[in-house]
């Protein structure tokens, strides 16, 4: 990872969204599909006012076994996890501590827990994880992370917003 040095170093951008989840299917659809679905998104597909755009995204799976391994976690800033791969795992103790930038969005998915109450024990984490119980709302959470930090409709602060991230999972990364 290259250290950014300021705003236009780390623009045009491609944002990797993460999936961790093991099975091959989230709410009844295949996994691959949602994650096309994600990244088809008005905010980083370049059509309608958004042309020009230098914000694209792409997609990444891991399994738990990547869990051990933070170095492929971190520099991702809109994670997607299934609950059962936070709740008592390696996960969760990246999300209690400062391993995961703070301006990463976790985003965990509840669907076909082993957990009885998969909710209330993440309500246990320090951090703020946001929740999908349906496919719906995995998309309604990436248009917002992606409204969030493109530029065409956040400006400046998204562009810097970026660079913060960037700066922040640098400096976890290589440290």
């Amino acid at each position: 990872m290259d250290e950014p040095v300021d705003v236009e170093s780390v623009w045009p951008h491609t944002e990797m969204v993460l999936f961790l989840i093991d099975s091959d299917t989230c709410f009844g659809e295949p996994v691959g599909d949602i994650m096309e679905e994600v990244v088809d998104c008005e905010h980083v597909n370049g059509e309608g006012r958004h042309i020009d755009n230098d914000l694209s995204a792409d997609t990444h799976r891991l399994p738990k076994a990547s869990i051990e391994r933070d170095k492929e976690i971190i520099p991702n800033s809109l994670i997607l996890v299934h609950c059962d791969l936070v709740i008592g795992t390696k996960m969760e103790d990246y999300l209690n501590g400062t391993t995961i930038p703070k301006s990463s969005r976790i985003v965990a998915i509840i669907d076909d827990s082993e957990h009885s109450n998969p909710g209330q024990k993440l309500d246990m984490i320090q951090r703020p994880i946001e929740r999908a119980s349906s496919k719906e709302e995995i998309m309604d959470e990436a248009r917002d992370y992606f409204r969030t930090i493109c530029p065409e409709c956040s400006g400046l602060s998204a562009r810097s917003w970026v660079f913060k991230w960037c700066e922040g999972a640098y400096h976890r990364v290589e440290n």
